[in-house]
């Protein structure tokens, strides 16, 4: 069986475990009781790209559309994860490839991504499939 690129607003019962335990490998704290609660709780606009291999999951995009007063609505990548053990495999690679689609046909213009400042290896990555860094955003975030 190939890899299967799915797109979905409502991940099938098969893959809600095995997305818990993908943003558990990631370093996010999480039960799959509150992942059922934030796909419920996702703009009806929001989709996830599931990468899959038969009834494994190897990886995932959550995208949505970015709305702003300073540019028109853009699509963005708000997560991409692959299995840590697949990774190198060309599955990332599908996944922004279906992203592209997914914003191109949502008539958006740009695809916005973000990554978190210490993982090199992701921005290397993006480079090499022609993304350019912005030197306009820093994010900070603060617990509440």
């Amino acid at each position: 069986m190939e890899l299967q690129i799915l797109r979905t607003r409502h991940p099938p019962e098969i893959f809600l475990s095995q997305l818990t335990v993908l943003l558990r490998a990631e370093g996010i704290k999480t039960e799959e009781i509150q992942v059922i609660e934030r796909l419920e709780n996702l703009p009806k606009e929001d989709r996830l790209l599931l990468a899959v291999h038969g009834e494994l999951l190897l990886g995932y995009a959550h995208l949505c559309i970015a709305k702003t007063l300073s540019r028109n609505p853009a699509a963005e990548i708000v997560a991409i994860i692959v299995r840590r053990d697949r990774r190198r495999q060309g599955i990332g690679r599908r996944l922004i490839a279906a992203a592209e689609t997914w914003a191109r046909q949502a008539g958006r213009e740009h695809l916005l991504l973000h990554t978190e400042v210490i993982r090199t290896e992701a921005h290397a990555f993006y480079a090499a499939l022609g993304y350019e860094k912005s030197a306009t955003i820093i994010e900070f975030q603060r617990d509440l």
